[in-house]
């Protein structure tokens, strides 16, 4: 009697874990700031807040996270068609990044939840299962990641990885302990040198705006560099900080890869 109880609660116990959709990624490990990732849901047993299975049916996802919702949420009744997960059989659906909304992009999860300026702010990321009506939804539950972990630095360059069609930011922070030229520390006015590693004569200049922490500029470089762009010879960009009311005194030159943009 004691063995049949027992397998009564083990099973017990097996049937409310099968309820939840088990989450994973490819890559298995990822953060908030990887491209080109897929986050998968198996959904073996899973079933919606009435009991229903959700093996076969047409799944969106509502996310939201400590640093915002998802910006391909919409309306609770107007669910946007970018959140509709893609099926793989009956009971494995994925969400592939980068995800394409309208005219928006996001490459990244910090994209997606808006946080692409300071991804550190994700700490934590949920989600329910539901379809378009809704006529039918999960609970809660989460998506596990990798922890961002943000490291100071004297330039950061975002997207980390950007095309040639991205709005590329550069931030300097001259307040950083480690700087390659400590006597900029002085500057009054920054600007910045951005010039195509293949032609730097055609090098632009450009002041930086202060956010209160960070000198910062932006560029799109098939813009800025529309020959390289055409003849599709702009693949890699270097740049350095410098005071703008002396020249001489420069940061240490940085360098940004470019992939080609989709069309």
């Amino acid at each position: 009697m004691k063995n049949i109880f027992f397998s009564i609660f083990f099973l017990s116990i097996l049937t409310v874990q099968a309820q939840n959709p088990v989450v994973t990624g490819n890559p298995a490990s990822y953060t908030v700031i990887d491209e080109n990732i897929e986050i998968f849901f198996n959904v073996v047993g899973a079933k919606d807040n009435q009991g229903n299975s959700l093996e076969g049916k047409d799944l969106y996802i509502w996310s939201f996270s400590s640093a915002g919702d998802a910006k391909t949420n919409g309306s609770w009744t107007n669910i946007k068609p970018a959140a509709r997960l893609t099926k793989v059989s009956d009971t494995e659906y994925k969400l592939i990044f980068p995800i394409v909304d309208g005219n928006n992009t996001y490459k990244t999860l910090a994209e997606l939840y808006g946080a692409e300026a300071a991804p550190g702010s994700i700490t934590s990321i949920g989600y329910l299962l539901r379809d378009q009506a809704p006529t039918f939804q999960t609970g809660d539950l989460t998506i596990p990641f990798s922890p961002f972990k943000f490291i100071p630095d004297e330039v950061r360059t975002f997207p980390s990885q950007a095309t040639t069609k991205d709005v590329v930011t550069l931030r300097f922070n001259k307040n950083f302990t480690g700087l390659s030229n400590p006597a900029i520390t002085g500057a009054q006015n920054i600007s910045v040198r951005i010039e195509p590693t293949v032609d730097p004569l055609l090098a632009i200049e450009m002041p930086t705006t202060f956010s209160g922490l960070y000198y910062q500029a932006s560029i799109i470089p098939a813009a800025s560099f529309p020959s390289l762009y055409n003849s599709g010879n702009l693949v890699e960009l270097q740049y350095y900080f410098y005071d703008a009311d002396n020249p001489t005194i420069k940061s240490a030159t940085g360098t940004i890869r470019l992939r080609a943009a989709s069309n």
